[in-house]
């Protein structure tokens, strides 16, 4: 750091350049910057001492860029901006009409992102900041105003609202129902491809799992389709890849518009199913708390009995 602080110029005079390069007038640039046309002068002169070059060309009438000044007009250029995109990104982050949401990218990609145009048209003044991963331990924990999380109801330090009860049923695409043979009992999966989720941080219900409900062992050792993130697993089923666990909320629109299709009827309920979750050590803000009551008043599930 002590090396960026003997080398970097002050920043005014990297700002007033910029703006000077910009418009290759010095009279421009003052304008802009609301300061004066000898200021922007004295700045860019007192830069060309620190650096030991010319950067403009003078003559009585207007300036231009010698090469050198060509050359870091790039450099200063893109790193004004980067600066300027991370100034706002953090300002919005943290302004008070900013709400932070995370959900596993199951959750994020095929419920929250879906309805967030009803959000967003409700409350325009709100903006919603979606943190979607696999990784449970950054939901809350970085800071985060509320998480819509898969589970039992129960984490450390947070207080817990229910959204959506779990139903686990079969999904496929109707091009690829109509390519296998007749499917009428849960063993007839057998003969079919299974498109499983193989997620580090994924622990919802497995093939195995669903398929021991129905009394029906998976065999070792299957030719089927593996995929390391659900959004990608739905993905595959409607390309006709084969057979997916659907959960309902998540796959229902895709249902009712007809590309996916279930196989069969039958499905597994637990006692499981989707939390809005925040921390109980703090308030929630005043944004926070008009996101939480609309993200309930889109579920109309009741809580698993």
């Amino acid at each position: 750091m002590g090396r960026i602080n003997k080398d970097l110029p002050p920043l005014a005079y990297l700002v007033a350049f910029e703006a000077a390069a910009r418009y290759q007038s010095f009279t421009i640039a003052a304008d802009e910057l609301c300061i004066t046309q000898a200021a922007v002068s004295r700045q860019i002169r007192l830069l060309e001492d620190n650096l030991g070059c010319e950067l403009f060309n003078r003559s009585h009438k207007a300036v231009t860029l010698t090469a050198d000044g060509r050359r870091f007009q790039r450099s200063v250029t893109a790193a004004l901006e980067l600066l300027s995109a991370s100034a706002s990104e953090l300002k919005v982050k943290h302004s008070t009409s900013t709400v932070t949401v995370c959900a596993d990218l199951s959750i994020a990609s095929l419920w929250l992102i879906p309805k967030l145009p009803l959000f967003r048209m409700a409350h325009p003044q709100i903006i919603v900041h979606v943190d979607a991963s696999d990784d449970d331990t950054r939901h809350i924990s970085d800071g985060a105003d509320a998480a819509i999380q898969f589970g039992d109801g129960h984490w450390p330090d947070c207080n817990a609202r229910f959204l959506l009860e779990e139903e686990i049923f079969l999904v496929c695409s109707p091009a690829y129902l109509a390519s296998i043979s007749p499917l009428n009992t849960p063993a007839d999966l057998l003969d079919a491809t299974l498109i499983h989720c193989e997620s580090e941080h994924w622990d919802w219900m497995d093939w195995s799992s669903w398929l021991a409900h129905k009394n029906v062992p998976l065999p070792p050792g299957r030719q089927d389709l593996f995929i390391s993130n659900y959004p990608a697993v739905i993905q595959a089923a409607l390309g006709g890849q084969g057979i997916a666990l659907g959960w309902r909320h998540l796959v229902d629109d895709l249902l009712a518009s007809g590309a996916l299709v279930r196989p069969i009827a039958a499905s597994v309920q637990s006692r499981r199913g989707f939390y809005l979750v925040h921390p109980s050590n703090r308030l929630l803000s005043k944004e926070a708390h008009t996101f939480c009551e609309w993200a309930i008043d889109q579920c109309t599930a009741q809580p698993p009995g």
